[in-house]
């Protein structure tokens, strides 16, 4: 008898000496993969064995387990169904620690509803089940167009993305299931009129929370460790304090948990410590950048820049025929060929910081345009350019208060921001921006004085059907032109991309007629890649076989006396600041850019991922990487990256 009660003990400790065997002689770089791998799986495996045991004794132990604790049994088969048909059909990866993960946090749901009164506790159970599935659908669906998970943070600008995702559902069959699921589970739970309870005790301690401490103990056996203190970040345990990844998040450790935790991280406040500035400046002060005038240093001294960021603008849209104008500053500027322009959590909110700051955007704390818009931006490029006595003005089609933008513009340091009603555009108007670019043009291109002139469409902007009035418009071009050679789905958002063509016609011909053309600069990039297209098409199109590459992106830098050049050089939106600064001979310390000048050689390019990951050219690396292949020092460098930015923005450093 005494030994049946040892067995737990011999188990725990057994399992435990095969972790420190790991820890010890082969978790270290340059170890053997092969048997750390086979210690990994033994340790798995025997955690499985562990855990089936657990529950065997449980079974034995209650007598009439099935009728004392059914309520019960129903709300855990409820979530292990929803987790698994979630899993499988967004296909993320299996690893070692997400069974475990999901039984412990089913554990302390059933044992947090059995502590409540009984009637609080049928009521909790209900309400749970119908959030829960309202929850994985809701996720599921953000998934499908993001390709990553959403966070209660974000809730802020709920408005704005139910406005953005607008014409953007699919019907999928998952959805059925989570919606039976739901009916199926509420009607025997409500039908088998049973609730349980258990009062707390030293006897139901024992009985109840012995267990969920033994799966405790196996979720942090089977976590990722660190190969050093300063590889923190691949650690399983980083990625559960941090919630940096939700996808990976998700893939470890369950939605349940991403839902409890992403509950508790909305209710603890991101407090500013002395430690943060004191980290920002010691990383200042260590890691000082060094920039070299090179052959486009002070090029475009005292010209005016015009700087459009075409929404979901794709590379696929331009052609001679259809757009001419762009096609034209393709050809005639410069075309950055391996430019890539990444999406972080707040989209199109997002690359606006990207390009005014250059640092990067919240990832953690919620989206940048809401928890940090009373932030002030000092060495933005408004700023810069304020510096050097330009007039700094930005224009949207759409109504300014959209993402805060009447807020966060202000920090930016841009003179005057110009929306939908300060420019008298009616409800139609707003989705043309040929009409849009008409109506901005006595306050964006200036003739007596330097100006910088920032512009953001709307025309490109999902839904890709003929209810968006710019496809309606320009789609029989379209289909004329393409015939048979592109989907149906693709000649719909090409079509809703011409009016942006046609912007840019009118703003060279006034900028003709006004006699300063030859003394203006355009600029031409997009804020995200089109992922409210149907994805299957658009990867297809395009030949694109790993989701990063779909943030490759255009971006043209023209002027009527610069010299056409191709260039292949790894860039993304971070880099085109530093590089208008250079291109300008605008002053400014290049330190407290994420990016580099692009003709600069002092630097090796990095494009800075959401989920943070990296692309150096040639591998895309998760910060997470311990393959032989992985780069430690470029992969420790990013991470520092990644949380002194975060640091800039909760200390309001540029204040």
């Amino acid at each position: 008898m005494k030994n049946k009660k040892n067995i737990k003990l011999i188990m725990s400790l057994s399992l435990l000496l095969i972790l420190i065997i790991r820890i010890a002689f082969f978790l270290r770089d340059g170890s053997s993969d092969l048997v750390e791998s086979i210690l990994i799986w033994i340790i798995y495996i025997g955690s499985l064995a562990f855990t089936g045991y657990l529950f065997y004794k449980i079974y034995n132990k209650t007598e009439n387990l099935f009728v004392q604790y059914k309520d019960k049994i129903y709300l855990a088969s409820f979530v292990i169904l929803l987790e698994v048909g979630f899993s499988l059909e967004n296909h993320l990866q299996f690893n070692t620690i997400h069974i475990f993960s999901v039984i412990l946090m089913i554990m302390f749901l059933i044992i947090f509803s059995m502590l409540l009164p009984k009637k609080v506790s049928k009521v909790f159970d209900i309400v749970f089940m119908l959030i829960y599935t309202i929850y994985v659908f809701a996720q599921d669906f953000y998934y499908r167009l993001f390709t990553d998970f959403f966070s209660f943070k974000e809730f802020g600008n709920a408005t704005e993305g139910a406005e953005s995702a607008e014409g953007t559902y699919e019907f999928s069959f998952i959805h059925v299931y989570f919606v039976l699921i739901f009916i199926i589970f509420l009607t025997i739970y409500l039908v088998h009129n049973h609730t349980s309870h258990i009062k707390f005790s030293k006897k139901t301690f024992k009985s109840f929370y012995v267990v969920p401490l033994l799966m405790f103990f196996l979720v942090n056996i089977n976590a990722a460790l660190p190969v050093n203190a300063a590889r923190l970040h691949m650690s399983d345990h980083y990625l559960y304090i941090s919630i940096f990844s939700k996808e990976r998040f998700v893939s470890k450790f369950g939605t349940l948990n991403l839902l409890v935790r992403d509950s508790a991280a909305l209710l603890t406040p991101s407090l500013t410590t002395k430690r943060d500035l004191e980290y920002i400046e010691d990383y200042y002060e260590n890691n000082i950048k060094i920039h070299s005038e090179n052959d486009y240093t002070s090029i475009f001294k005292d010209k005016n820049l015009v700087f459009i960021v075409g929404e979901s603008f794709d590379s696929i849209v331009v052609s001679e025929e259809l757009t001419p104008n762009i096609y034209k500053l393709k050809n005639e500027g410069l075309d950055f060929q391996n430019h890539f322009t990444p999406v972080f959590p707040r989209t199109t909110c997002d690359s606006e910081v990207i390009f005014t700051t250059s640092i990067i955007p919240s990832i953690q704390d919620g989206p940048t345009c809401y928890i940090y818009n009373e932030n002030t931006f000092s060495y933005s490029l408004p700023e810069l350019f304020n510096n050097d006595d330009y007039a700094t003005n930005a224009f949207h089609n759409n109504y300014k208060e959209f993402y805060t933008r009447h807020i966060i513009y202000e920090g930016f340091g841009y003179d005057s921001f110009y929306g939908q009603y300060e420019l008298e555009l009616s409800e139609t108007d707003i989705r043309y921006d040929s009409i849009f670019m008409e109506e901005t043009l006595d306050y964006s291109v200036l003739e007596n004085e330097k100006f910088y002139s920032f512009m953001l469409t709307l025309s490109g902007h999902s839904p890709y059907e003929m209810t968006n009035l710019t496809v309606e418009k320009h789609f029989d071009a379209v289909d004329e032109y393409y015939g048979e050679d592109a989907p149906l789905s693709i000649k719909k958002y090409i079509a809703s991309q011409l009016d942006v063509d046609e912007m840019v016609g009118i703003l060279l011909a006034d900028l003709e007629a006004k006699g300063i053309l030859e003394n203006t600069v355009i600029v031409l990039t997009n804020d995200h890649y089109p992922y409210a297209l149907d994805q299957g098409d658009y990867e297809s199109y395009k030949n694109i076989d790993e989701n990063y590459l779909k943030n490759r992106a255009p971006l043209f830098i023209w002027s009527s006396d610069i010299e056409h050049q191709v260039i292949t050089k790894l860039t993304s939106s971070f880099d085109i600041l530093p590089t208008i600064v250079n291109m300008f001979g605008l002053e400014t310390k290049y330190d407290y850019y994420v990016g580099n000048d692009i003709f600069s050689n002092d630097y090796e390019p990095i494009v800075y991922f959401k989920d943070y990951s990296i692309y150096d050219g040639i591998n895309h690396y998760a910060l997470s990487s311990t393959s032989e292949e992985s780069d430690l020092t470029l992969i420790q460098s990013a991470s520092k990256y990644y949380e002194l930015c975060r640091k800039l923005l909760k200390v309001d450093y540029f204040k």
